[in-house]
């Protein structure tokens, strides 16, 4: 019997060396469609900036108007943070109206796959303006600002305080990630 436990140790030690081997001292690799064989993109990228057409209302609300602005960051997660603190920030032109109320803190932002997740501090929805339109321009400003700017990103989870909410201030549904209203362009919903 011990000999046994002895032999089922070692197995278990070596498998735990080959794992180790393996994760840590062997270059992580990937296989493209075609089957060939590329390397993962590295942990730490280089700074980024681009322009960006930031979603701001209109000067009568009830659309969303577009405002270019020059944005950079430490990484890619970084940019898309820097882009949602812009909006922030409000409009540089008076024809425009900030979407997010400026006390407004960015708490994180990162990417899973395909999807934004976007977390903001308590103050987006308790210090909101109020009103259902308002509130659609504020959630589509962030979602589209982000969706439009950057190609891969097709969805945009909003997150309250860290948490998932069902509204964003009682009125948009902000409980599963959202998709671009571009229509808002031009003031329509649907």
């Amino acid at each position: 019997m011990k000999k046994s436990l002895r032999v089922v140790l070692i197995l278990f030690l070596g498998a735990g060396t080959m794992y180790l081997f393996m994760r840590f001292y062997l270059p992580e690799r990937r296989i493209s469609p075609l089957g060939e064989e590329i390397m993962s993109k590295p942990v730490l990228s280089a700074p980024q900036a681009r322009q960006v057409d930031l979603f701001f209302a209109d000067s009568t609300g009830r659309r969303l108007s577009l405002e270019r602005r020059e944005v950079a960051g430490d990484s890619r997660d970084d940019l898309l943070k820097q882009v949602v603190e812009e909006l922030i920030k409000g409009p540089a032109d008076e024809d425009r109206i900030r979407t997010l109320p400026e006390s407004t803190m960015v708490r994180a932002v990162y990417e899973l796959e395909t999807t934004v997740w976007v977390d903001l501090g308590g103050a987006v929805s308790d210090e909101h303006p109020g009103g259902s339109w308002t509130e659609v321009l504020a959630v589509y400003s962030v979602v589209n600002t982000l969706t439009e700017n950057f190609t891969d990103v097709s969805h945009v989870q909003l997150l309250i305080n860290g948490r998932e909410s069902e509204t964003f201030a009682g009125h948009v549904d902000i409980s599963t990630p959202l998709v671009s209203r571009i229509q808002l362009l031009a003031g329509d919903w649907e």
